[in-house]
């Protein structure tokens, strides 16, 4: 009752505080309306421009130029230590901007050469252009001296995703007066409104490196928290033709698959030999409207995910890699949990790696068969609808995914099993802005349909509907922001599919001790909701605060499409922070932050109560620190025994510190680590460190190391039933785990790079104090176990190594040939759970190896 009443008092004064924001919202018709910067942009005869980073045709002459820039950093709203000027022309194609950075010591203008989209500490020059003057999205492209190109998409004023690529034209030159960057922007890589006269939000930023000072040509400061509703305005542009967007980008792969060899297994006596083909289209359905189709994409220059050894009850969060899915995501961007770190900051609405992943089924086979089982479900088809037209954001994608099938050899007999079945994904985003961008209203929908084969897939949801509708709202300057997102789900199928769902980790509905929910295994469907809600400040000089909280029902389910760890919760959290932008006589900027948080489920019952205090600081030399605590009070655990009864867990304490090096230097250095230990006394322990060097401009290398040892009291081992009855054994564990991350670039020329990737992983774990689980809750820790006679041994031992080699060669603007070499190593031992560095690494590259090489070739066409 208790816990009821104070979470009913969160929610009311999280009401009250809506109420307040909606009533204040007046006021933001009378903030401050400050001049904004204009810029000329003068038109010229088509192809009068040849782009070489000189800047001395006619028309840079007598362009309307601008300059007097003002810093972000060091010294924010402090006038620009260098001076730069900016032109602009267009014709019926293009737009050209003219850049050019005066400095006074030219020869220490720094210029590394990279592969394209990798920032480096370096002289940088970048425009940002708001064409469609929502004041919330622009296109941002780059250039370094070196000539290396970069280019982002901008959304929501101030989230940046690099992933976009565009074909554009920049050239670079240095000279005794500092150096100069010369772009062209085809209309066709822009989204812009059939308007006769347009007036777009523009932007020009420069970094000294040497002086790590950042100027914005439309002043942009540090406690502003936003970007594109700052931009200035570039006037001028008259009676653009609407361009011609139709792109191809064909491909063509070979593979050669080299394994290990086995004399007995049919799949494995030769290296084998793939190719196909495929391509992407882009084409522009207006001018502000694009749709990219893709048929039977190929990711094979993709870098494999990260080793790990997953202990928890949750599935692995991996990020997307693949190129198709990266590029425009900023629209489907839908998070449901909160934070950028931790347990719920990955979860999402839509989570697309999803589409494509492994297939769900592996079919019973005897030791004497053997099988050849797709890695992936192969991606038929996906089309993306994406842009912005009278204030609407738009964003559909639907991708349909192939009926995979393994070959079986077994018993003389050769056949094939179906493994996947067809399912079709379907997202819809729509968002609707108002007040210049400040306010915004717009939901989302997901489906997934799946074309269910037969019995084998009867686990499989045959549908599976989630969708919400949010709402954002800034006010008083931009300094306060209130989110709300209202959410449901939807999923049906047969009756093994939701039970399965039922007894998934998110909710664990067969717990005999959970009252408050309804276990029927003859179910077909199950169905949800979920609301998130946050008010603070995200602006002003020195204090913000945010305090908001989210509630999912039990049945709320959206992992067909989405990513979810927990259902079946409400948490309210409080966040309030200190930060000091102006550099002081020992800092250059710092930061202090308090977090509290508590989470309980629909019994009612409080499962966690947590509260930490952290900062960082930066300074002069800009070295750089961070410094944290947490407390975590005793809890319940409803996930710790796999479906068993809930569990009572003592407290913890945690502690996490840090430093890192001037990242400008040719060397530089991070070091953290952390310790945590419980109320019992068990504890783990991290430790991280990473060095990258810089020994040229166009070769890096950097190199990571992690180690973690630890000790678990309440590991859980296994559920044993007998009978009616079931016992929830516990182990103690020692675990350590040791990681490194090798990364290699060179440069050989703007377009011609080279990466390599490797990252060797062990992790062993030692089971010992086995203990059966009699009183969950007893409130002496004791009490809650008895030793048990555990006659199975869940040692392991797993080794792994993944590397990567990738030749990347641009012959001609947008068209990439890549050359790729894959290895893989695993060695897994059960029964197995000792640690010994020297003994493991050998056993690790003893194992064989699998390896791929691949040769792609695509060619970009602008029909």
């Amino acid at each position: 009752m208790k816990s009821l009443f104070r979470n009913s008092v969160i929610w009311i004064t999280l009401g009250c505080l809506l109420q307040t924001s909606m009533a204040v919202a007046s006021s933001s018709l009378a903030d401050s309306v400050k001049s904004v910067k204009t810029l000329v942009a003068m038109r010229i005869r088509n192809n009068s421009i040849h782009i070489d980073g000189l800047l001395n045709e006619k028309d840079w002459q007598i362009a309307p130029a601008d300059s007097n820039f003002v810093q972000y950093e060091p010294n924010g709203g402090q006038p620009a230590t260098e001076k730069t000027t900016v032109q602009v022309l267009y014709d019926d194609n293009a737009l050209y901007v003219g850049v050019r950075a005066y400095d006074s010591e030219p020869d220490k203008i720094r210029g590394l050469l990279t592969r394209r989209d990798q920032e480096s500490p370096c002289d940088f020059l970048s425009i940002g252009i708001d064409s469609y003057g929502d004041k919330r999205t622009a296109f941002e492209f780059g250039v370094n001296p070196a000539g290396i190109q970069i280019d982002a998409l901008w959304s929501d004023d101030n989230n940046r995703d690099k992933n976009w690529d565009a074909v554009w034209e920049v050239a670079t030159s240095i000279d005794t007066l500092g150096w100069t960057a010369e772009f062209r922007i085809p209309f066709s890589q822009l989204r812009f409104s059939s308007q006769r006269t347009q007036t777009w939000g523009f932007e020009v930023q420069r970094i000294i490196n040497r002086k790590n000072e950042v100027v914005f040509w439309a002043p942009i400061l540090k406690n502003q928290n936003r970007v594109v509703s700052l931009f200035g305005r570039l006037v001028g542009l008259e009676n653009i033709p609407a361009p011609k967007r139709l792109h191809l980008l064909p491909y063509a792969v070979g593979t050669g698959n080299f394994y290990p060899i086995e004399k007995d297994n049919p799949f494995l006596q030769r290296p084998f030999y793939t190719w196909s083909v495929g391509g992407n289209l882009k084409y522009g359905l207006t001018s502000n409207l694009t749709v990219d189709l893709t048929i039977n994409p190929d990711f094979g220059q993709v870098e494999a995910d990260p080793s790990e050894f997953n202990l928890t009850a949750y599935e692995s969060y991996f990020e997307e890699k693949r190129p198709f899915f990266m590029e425009g995501s900023n629209i489907f961007n839908y998070k449901i949990g909160l934070g950028d770190e931790g347990d719920m900051a990955g979860e999402t609405l839509f989570y697309s790696r999803r589409i494509g992943a492994m297939p769900h089924y592996y079919p019973d086979v005897s030791d004497s068969g053997y099988v050849d089982i797709p890695k992936h479900t192969r991606i038929l088809g996906a089309v993306k609808l994406t842009g912005k037209t009278s204030g609407w954001s738009i964003g559909i994608l639907e991708a349909l995914t192939n009926q995979e099938k393994l070959e079986v050899v077994e018993g003389g007999q050769r056949y094939h099993e179906i493994v996947e079945p067809f399912t079709n994904y379907f997202v819809a985003r729509l968002q609707r802005d108002f007040r210049n961008g400040r306010s915004t209203i717009g939901g989302m929908v997901t489906s997934v349909r799946r074309q269910i084969p037969n019995e084998n897939f009867n686990n499989l949801n045959k549908q599976a509907f989630a969708g919400g509708v949010d709402l954002s709202h800034r006010w008083r300057n931009d300094t306060y922001q209130l989110n709300l997102k209202i959410l449901g789900s939807y999923i049906s199928g047969n009756k093994e599919a939701i039970q399965e769902a039922q007894e998934s980790s998110a909710r664990y509905f067969q717990r005999p001790d959970a009252k408050h929910v309804k276990y029927d295994p003859n179910r077909t469907s199950l169905s949800g909701f979920a609301s998130t809600l946050s008010i603070g400040k995200i602006g002003g000089e020195h204090w913000r605060w945010m305090v908001g909280g989210i509630t999912r029902s039990p049945g709320f389910e959206v992992n067909d499409l989405g990513y979810m760890r927990y259902a079946d919760l409400a948490t309210g959290f409080l966040w309030v922070g200190y930060q000091e932008f102006n550099p002081g006589k020992i800092f250059r900027n710092y930061n202090i932050n308090l977090n509290l948080w508590g989470v309980s489920n629909y019994a009612p019952e409080t499962l966690a109560r947590e509260a930490n205090i952290n900062g960082y600081f930066r300074l002069l030399n800009y070295w750089g620190g961070f410094i944290g605590v947490n407390r975590e009070l005793p809890g319940l655990n409803t996930v710790a025994l796999r479906g068993g009864p809930t569990m009572k867990t003592p407290g913890r304490i945690s502690t996490w510190l840090g430093f890192h090096s001037d990242r400008r230097k040719a060397i530089s250095l991070r070091i953290n680590g952390g310790y945590s230990r419980d109320d019992q006394g068990f504890s783990s322990t991290w430790f991280r460190t990473k060095i990258t060097v810089r020994p040229s401009g166009r070769f890096d290398f950097k190199l990571s190391f992690r180690y973690s040892p630890s000790v678990d009291d309440r590991q859980y081992v296994d559920n044993i039933k007998n009978g009616a009855e079931t016992r929830y054994i516990l182990g103690r564990l020692k675990h350590k785990t040791i990681s490194s991350t090798f990364r290699l670039n060179y440069t050989v020329t703007c377009n011609l790079t080279i990466q390599f990737y490797c990252m060797p992983f062990i992790s062993a774990g030692k089971y010992s104090h086995f203990k059966e689980v009699i009183a969950p809750r007893a409130a002496k820790y004791d009490e809650r176990y008895q030793p048990y006679d555990y006659d199975s041994n869940p040692d392991f031992n797993f080794k792994q190594f993944r590397s990567n080699l990738v030749i990347r060669w641009e012959y001609r603007p947008g068209s990439v040939i890549y050359l790729v070499w894959s290895q893989g190593r695993t060695n897994f031992e059960e029964e197995y759970g000792s640690f010994r560095l020297g003994r493991d690494i050998m056993k690790l590259f003893d194992t064989h190896s699998e390896n791929v090489v691949m040769i792609k070739i695509n060619r970009w066409l602008n029909i």
